[in-house]
């Protein structure tokens, strides 16, 4: 199953309607997969299609092209520490940028999910800091950093833009099974 099958029959989750139900089987309410996500509202509705609430810590990385397409590619990386290693992430913005030259991303998302309450803490600042560092000197723009927790998908770094650049190209082929990250990065 590609990640076009799957976001074409995940549906978006629906406001709550004050009383606290909420219609998931909602096909008008569904998030088209290839429809643009320009602004951070529309990022936050694309997360939530995919990862509409926490079930372990990991990071999701999403590429999108420079018409700010979401690309059927995304990478969750199991096993991330509670603190980041800079040297690790060094290493994985290195492997990102070869991924978003090889399939034409522009921009990359994070979004950190982890169990518990959407309050931000000390260790996911952290993470949203080493995140948007990342697109320093890369060929790629870091769009804001989400955080997926028991309450759902918020903004870790509300003042960031979207990034949004020109076109490119490129359809690469969906990839969503988790790795670890110390399967791609080897440190000497």
């Amino acid at each position: 199953m590609t990640l076009t099958s799957v976001l074409d029959t995940t549906p978006a989750r629906p406001p709550d309607d004050g009383i606290g139900a909420r219609d998931e089987c909602d096909p008008a309410r569904a998030v088209d997969p290839h429809a643009p996500v320009r602004d951070v509202a529309d990022l936050v509705r694309h997360v939530e299609a995919i990862v509409p609430v926490a079930v372990r810590r990991q990071l999701w990385t999403l590429f999108f092209d420079d018409d700010d397409v979401p690309l059927p590619l995304m990478v969750p990386l199991e096993g991330i520490p509670e603190v980041p290693d800079t040297s690790a992430l060094d290493h994985y913005g290195d492997a990102l940028a070869a991924v978003a030259t090889e399939f034409g991303a522009g921009t990359v998302a994070f979004v950190l999910e982890r169990v518990g309450a959407a309050s931000c803490g000390p260790s996911d600042r952290r993470w949203a800091e080493g995140l948007r560092a990342l697109g320093r000197a890369r060929p790629f723009e870091v769009r804001p950093v989400l955080l997926c927790g028991d309450d759902g998908v918020s903004v870790l770094d509300a003042g960031r833009g979207t990034g949004g650049r020109t076109a490119r190209g490129g359809v690469p082929q969906a990839s969503s099974s988790p790795v670890r990250l110390v399967d791609i990065v080897r440190l000497p």
